[in-house]
């Protein structure tokens, strides 16, 4: 309601103070409800723990990296697209963008989930029992992501028609909309792997995953591919697939490496 009201008549930058106005506005409604209503955890004062700095810094410094990257990402697409393909390509990848956006709602979901299940079960030196819940996290959010995934690669013309009103743009743009998802449905299991490595204070490890997707593969593989065998503007799309391929073949050693490292503190804690 906020930014229907804030934006008319300004356009993008009515858009821009209403999402200010309305994070302002929800942050004040949830301090309220913590100071005055919550009966499970309520603030009644703030005292700064050193000791816990560190700790709250390793969980959340690769999940906040994730978001700056993305940011970084996303501007490196749509110029590279503007360069090689025009203003005709930026509408594509802005509406493939939009749509992606959407499809990690419920992923972003699942991850704020799973996190504290691991962490807390990690802590309890329950380990079987994290391995368990990562498995099924891993396989719910895979299968989860096949209700998105089989309707962009069967019909991807008809969603990028939701957001593109010019036919011959969307045809265009449907082949590239495809293999920009093609590797879609494994990011759930590379998602998991990296908040398992939050939750277990692998900070480190958390952000090498990040970094390595979002910066050091991306970017390259985002000006280059472009500039071979003639792929001109495709590369820009085919850049995240091609990303997304190595970044799931270092997670799937990652998390073998992490299972073996659990199964060896499981079989201490037995002893």
């Amino acid at each position: 309601m906020i930014t229907a009201m804030s934006a008319q008549g300004k356009g993008i930058e009515g858009a821009a103070y209403a999402t200010v106005a309305s994070q302002i506005v929800t942050a004040a409604i949830t301090l309220w409800y913590f100071l005055t209503k919550s009966k499970v955890v309520r603030i009644r004062r703030v005292r700064l723990e050193s000791s816990l700095i560190s700790e709250i810094f390793g969980v959340g410094f690769s999940a906040m990296l994730m978001q700056v990257m993305t940011m970084v990402q996303q501007t490196t697409l749509y110029h590279v697209a503007a360069r090689h393909g025009g203003d005709t390509w930026q509408i594509i990848l802005g509406a493939a963008l939009s749509i992606q956006s959407f499809t990690m709602i419920p992923l972003w979901g699942a991850s704020q989930g799973f996190q504290p299940a691991a962490g807390t079960n990690y802590g309890a030196k329950q380990y079987d029992r994290v391995k368990h819940i990562t498995r099924v996290f891993m396989i719910g959010v895979t299968v989860f992501r096949l209700i998105f995934y089989i309707p962009i690669q069967l019909a991807p013309k008809t969603i990028l028609s939701w957001f593109i009103k010019d036919a011959g743009i969307v045809s265009q743009g449907v082949a590239d909309f495809r293999i920009l998802f093609s590797t879609y449905i494994l990011l759930g299991f590379v998602l998991m792997v990296i908040t398992l490595m939050q939750s277990l204070g692998k900070a480190s490890k958390a952000s090498v995953l990040v970094m390595m997707r979002q910066i050091i593969l991306f970017v390259p593989l985002a000006i280059l591919l472009p500039q071979i065998g003639g792929l001109g503007v495709h590369g820009v799309f085919l850049a995240p697939a091609v990303t997304d391929l190595i970044i799931l073949v270092l997670a799937v050693v990652m998390l073998a490496g992490e299972f073996r490292n659990i199964s060896k503190l499981a079989t201490q804690g037995q002893r």
